[in-house]
């Protein structure tokens, strides 16, 4: 059922349109490409989440556009089939935009149902992924967490000189709690002035812990180390670090952080998609102040009786099966 090159331009060219049309926030523009049916639907990225009819496509619409202050796509692979007035989409994507001063670069997915009405083809269901993130019910942008996880998913750097001699890398991941609403709250000038101490807290205690950062984005920072108990002095040292500078400040910066420890060099490509989702997940379970870590990461570092560790808790974890225990670093 591959479209013939006429049908396929035409649809491509209507992705392309209602793209420009998204980025520059043309509401009758971007609904002009629906077709006005009361059973028109779209399911987006968050969590159980889809609009049917084109009242609930305008408030997805707003709701993308408020909690964000630019939003594009940029389409890499596609491809069209089609068959009599009916045409089927998908395409890959990267997602660019700014949440809260913040500029993300997301990797995405599209599928779309279109049908041709006249001399024109209107989407009649469309539907967008964010694979690596995680988003509950009325959010649509990731957490600065997820967003570095996902662009370190889709670039997969090679972390192997990083590795212990025994190949394994431990990870951190940190941001900022809250830190949509203390940007909402502070405004802009404020919020980067704080977001540029938090910054130089966070790489200052990298540097002296000889920490690699492997990316950031906004409050969000994924950081690997050599060293299991290295990490974990490093995560102590940043929370000391911020409460010194919380104390008496009219802004604290509650800053939660996550820690797993996994085999880069024996896991290879799925080291990402399952060391790296792990770290995250659990940084995403913290609350600001607190520091958290696999049972791997505990096992490999109480041995020595200078951590403390909390009892622990189970969680359940977006995309990894079953229940994980996970435990508070007492600092």
């Amino acid at each position: 059922m591959k479209a013939d090159a006429k049908t396929a331009a035409a649809v491509l060219a209507v992705l392309d349109k209602f793209a420009e049309r998204y980025s520059k926030r043309d509401f009758d523009g971007v609904m002009a490409h629906f077709v006005p049916d009361p059973d028109v639907v779209v399911i987006a990225a968050g969590r159980d989440e889809k609009r049917v009819g084109p009242a609930e496509l305008k408030a997805q619409l707003e709701r993308d556009w408020a909690q964000s202050e630019a939003a594009s796509f940029e389409f890499g692979w596609r491809l069209v089939s089609a068959a009599g007035s009916v045409a089927w989409l998908a395409a890959d994507m990267t997602i660019r935009a700014n949440v809260g001063g913040k500029e993300m670069s997301l990797p995405g997915r599209v599928t779309a149902v279109l049908e041709q009405r006249g001399d024109r083809w209107l989407f009649v269901q469309f539907h967008y992924s964010l694979p690596s993130t995680e988003l509950a019910e009325g959010e649509s942008w990731p957490t600065p967490i997820e967003a570095v996880a996902a662009a370190v998913e889709a670039e997969r750097p090679d972390l192997r000189s990083h590795a212990a001699p025994d190949g394994t890398v431990t990870l951190l991941f940190s941001d900022i709690e809250g830190s949509t609403a203390l940007t909402d709250r502070l405004g802009d000038l404020r919020w980067m002035e704080l977001l540029g101490t938090h910054n130089a807290i966070i790489r200052e205690q990298v540097a002296a812990h000889d920490g690699f950062e492997v990316k950031s984005v906004g409050d969000g920072f994924m950081l690997a180390f050599q060293s299991a108990r290295t990490a974990l002095g490093c995560a102590v040292e940043m929370q000391r670090a911020l409460a010194e500078r919380n104390d008496g400040a009219e802004e604290p910066i509650r800053v939660r952080i996550g820690l797993h420890t996994g085999e880069a060099i024996k896991e290879g490509e799925d080291f990402f998609g399952k060391h790296v989702i792990l770290a995250a997940r659990i940084a995403g379970q913290a609350s600001g102040g607190e520091v958290l870590v696999s049972s791997l990461l505990k096992e490999l570092t109480e041995s020595a009786g200078d951590v403390e560790f909390g009892e622990g808790r189970e969680v359940e974890l977006k995309g990894l099966a079953g229940l994980h225990r996970v435990f508070e670093v007492v600092w």
